[in-house]
């Protein structure tokens, strides 16, 4: 994660640089709500906006990373649903980031098993003014979801993103629920320990959201929207 950040050009170190430092940070541990948490039915297309990351201080207060993700969740067959992102706060701090996935289920939810849907994702980070330091990380990520009554879904899971230039993996374990808001809309509010297997004791914002020097505590938000049914 170091070696990334590092050619990354940010210029000044106060609030504004430690925030583009942190949100590369957070892109590459875990970078957005669970979208889809469950495939959706093909031929059908959403909206969808991701805004939230890790817990830093501002203010005097503790709030959470405002790393916001714009992108478009589609059901392309039965049983697979693609998705993309473009990373807006990163493009604000003059450096690129998307990704693209594609999602399946596992399993329905079926007498007392929830339903499993598996994702895999392919993230891309870049300098907007020196494409040649782009990066590619592949991330996997499995959730099990409970359908509460007609409107609700609970569910929780992990990511596992990989870095290949220096080896290393963040591991990021998350729950959250789902509320569907019409046909056409649901909101989400998703609690992540974002790279639990990293050492988070010196940094930027050590101890700020971390548990027991390992990882960080990150708070996440989301909202989907139909344009087509």
């Amino acid at each position: 994660m170091n070696d990334l950040i590092a050619r990354f050009r940010f210029k000044g170190m106060g609030f504004w640089g430690a925030l583009s430092l942190f949100s590369i940070a957070s892109a590459l541990s875990s970078c957005g709500v669970t979208q889809p948490v469950r495939i959706i039915d093909q031929g059908t297309t959403q909206a969808a906006v991701s805004l939230g990351g890790p817990l830093i201080p501002f203010a005097g207060m503790t709030v959470p990373t405002p790393y916001l993700n714009l992108g478009l969740i589609h059901g392309y067959r039965d049983n697979l649903t693609l998705t993309g992102n473009v990373h807006v706060t990163t493009a604000l701090l003059k450096n690129a980031a998307f990704d693209v996935g594609a999602a399946t289920r596992l399993s329905r939810e079926s007498n007392g098993w929830p339903e499993l849907t598996v994702k895999g994702q392919l993230y891309f980070f870049s300098d907007l003014e020196r494409l040649d330091n782009a990066r590619v990380f592949p991330m996997v990520t499995i959730n099990a979801s409970y359908l509460l009554g007609h409107s609700t879904l609970l569910y929780l899971g992990a990511d596992q993103l990989i870095q290949f230039n220096k080896p290393q993996y963040f591991f990021t374990p998350f729950a959250g629920t789902q509320l569907s808001l019409s046909d056409r809309s649901a909101m989400q509010i998703e609690l992540k320990w974002m790279a639990t297997n990293v050492n988070s004791a010196h940094g930027i914002f050590r101890g700020t959201g971390s548990i027991e020097d390992h990882g960080d505590i990150g708070i996440f938000f989301g909202f989907t929207y139909g344009l087509s049914q």
